[in-house]
C-alpha cells in the first residue's frame, strides 16, 4: 500500500512538472487574418510587392523557463499576415520588410498576464525607405484562457504579437510614402 501511494505521488508530480513546461508560440495564433481596412488593393503602396521579410530579436523558448517568441515563429506569422492583407507577391517594385523585436515585456506573475511587444518595422524598396516606425502593442490572457501560468503567458505573447502586426498593417496602409 505504501509503495503504491509513493508511486502515485511521483507520477502526479511528474505530470504536474510536464504541465508547467513553457511551450513555444504558435505562428497561426499570431497571424492577422484578412481584415477589412487592413487589406491592400491594386494601386496601394506595397500591393503584392513584398518579396522578403527579415526578422530579428526573437528568442527561443526554454521549456524550463518562460514562453518566448522565436524569430521563426514571428517571421511565419508576419509573412502570413502580409499575404492575407495582399502585400506578399512579385507584382510591383520589390519591397523588403524588416522587423526587429526590441522588447517582449512580460510579467513575472499574476492572474491576468499582459505582455507588451515593441517592434521596429521598416519597409524599403528601390533604394528608398517607405516606412520606418517602432510599434508597441499589448496582449492579455487570463485564467479563463488557460489555468497554467506558462500557457497563459504564451497566449499573452501571441496576442501581443498579433496586435503588433495588426497595428503595423494599419499604419503602413495609412502612412507608406
Amino acid at each position: 500500500m505504501m509503495i503504491r501511494s509513493v508511486t502515485t505521488a511521483v507520477a502526479i508530480a511528474g505530470l504536474m512538472g510536464l504541465a508547467a513546461c513553457a511551450t513555444p508560440s504558435n505562428p497561426a495564433l499570431m497571424t492577422v487574418p484578412a481584415t477589412p481596412g487592413l487589406t491592400a488593393s491594386s494601386g496601394d503602396v506595397g500591393y503584392r510587392s513584398i518579396t522578403t521579410v527579415n526578422v530579428s530579436g526573437g528568442k527561443e523558448t526554454n521549456p524550463l523557463w518562460t514562453a518566448q517568441v522565436s524569430n521563426v515563429a514571428f517571421k511565419t506569422a508576419l509573412e502570413a499576415s502580409l499575404a492575407a492583407a495582399g502585400y506578399m507577391g512579385t507584382e510591383g517594385r520589390p519591397l523588403i520588410v524588416t522587423a526587429s523585436l526590441i522588447e517582449l515585456k512580460q510579467p513575472f506573475a499574476g492572474l491576468d498576464l499582459s505582455v507588451t511587444s515593441q517592434v521596429r518595422y521598416s519597409v524599403e524598396g528601390g533604394g528608398r525607405t517607405l516606412f520606418d516606425e517602432t510599434i508597441g502593442a499589448t496582449g492579455t490572457a487570463s485564467m479563463g484562457d488557460a489555468l497554467i501560468a506558462t500557457e497563459c503567458l504564451k497566449i499573452a505573447n501571441e496576442k501581443s504579437i498579433q496586435e503588433n502586426i495588426k497595428e503595423f498593417l494599419r499604419r503602413f496602409r495609412e502612412r507608406a510614402r
